[in-house]
């Protein structure tokens, strides 16, 4: 089996078994570590999927020729109706693929760009209307006139985190604790995790990964967050605000404190699950990075004689 198309069948498998398997272990694990998983195992398929159709086209054509070689053969095949080797017809089908594929990320990824600048900037103009001046707790705090307890984050070269005088009710504890988990967001640029996963998920949507990676990767970053501000204000005053805050809105493009998968995250508050011990951080992301190589390795020595 030719290197090449060995790193295809490890880059499908991997795109398609990796996202159930993550999932199994989300809430068990330290969700740093599953974070890094997600994003290991993406990266992983995707380079896996590059390199193998660059090895599929590159021997016979070498490094700056492989473009005339994929384009010779879709000549060849649609003139005379000759297909090339079947090696060379998966990497031609790859690089074509490919190209889809990176110019339907670049569209997606531009759109939402464009988007999230005008929703983020008109956002931030109303809340400095209607907010006023920045709170004594932070410069980069703003308190918006709300009954309601509500935090969420905004993220951006100038992050920004919104309170509802509703958050200011609560107690001392948990009113640190809400502050705390939102500024993790920002420091974490959880935010752009976040609009990474979305963007391959609308030009991508076709494969488990990257279909399923934006739900996944909002509970995680969440996770996160409660783990900072456990460390910061304890486990007691997170589930608290956690509880407060339940089913409070927040706006598109934010992440709120209380907006993904809040039974998950009171499981996981539990005291016994706030420590983890640091092996978990490097071996699982390392397991899923190098997931799409192992498996194409265990292609070669499995089918070839």
């Amino acid at each position: 089996m030719n290197a090449g198309v060995a790193l295809l069948v490890g880059a499908l498998v991997v795109a398609w078994l990796a996202p159930p398997l993550l999932e199994c272990v989300t809430g068990r694990q330290d969700p740093f570590a599953v974070l890094l998983s997600w994003c290991g195992a993406i990266v992983a398929v995707i380079g896996s999927f590059a390199l193998g159709v660059v090895l599929l086209l590159v021997p016979r054509a070498g490094a700056q020729g492989w473009t005339e070689t994929l384009a010779h053969h879709c000549w060849v095949a649609m003139r005379h109706g000759h297909l090339p080797a079947q090696h060379e017809l998966v990497g031609a089908l790859g690089a074509l693929t490919a190209g889809v594929l990176i110019t339907r990320t670049v569209v997606s990824a531009v759109r939402q760009r464009r988007a999230q600048r005008a929703s983020h900037q008109a956002h931030r103009d109303l809340l400095a209307l209607l907010g006023g001046p920045p709170t004594a707790l932070a410069r980069s705090v703003l308190s918006v006139p709300h009954t309601t307890p509500i935090a969420y984050s905004i993220g951006g070269r100038d992050g920004l985190v919104v309170l509802s005088t509703g958050v200011q009710q609560l107690p001392p504890a948990q009113r640190a604790a809400v502050l705390s988990h939102e500024r993790a967001h920002l420091r974490g640029r959880h935010h752009l995790l976040v609009a990474a996963a979305e963007i391959l998920a609308a030009a991508i949507p076709w494969v488990p990964i990257t279909r399923q990676a934006p739900r996944a990767v909002r509970v995680l970053v969440e996770l996160c967050a409660d783990a900072d501000a456990v460390r910061a204000c304890g486990a007691s005053a997170v589930r608290g605000a956690l509880i407060a805050l339940a089913g409070s809105p927040s706006p598109a493009g934010t992440l709120s404190m209380a907006g993904a998968d809040v039974p998950l995250r009171l499981h996981h508050l539990r005291e016994d699950r706030c420590t983890h011990k640091v092996p978990s951080r490097l071996l699982l992301p390392l397991a899923a990075t190098a997931a799409p190589a192992f498996i194409g390795l265990l292609a070669v020595l499995t089918f070839c004689p």
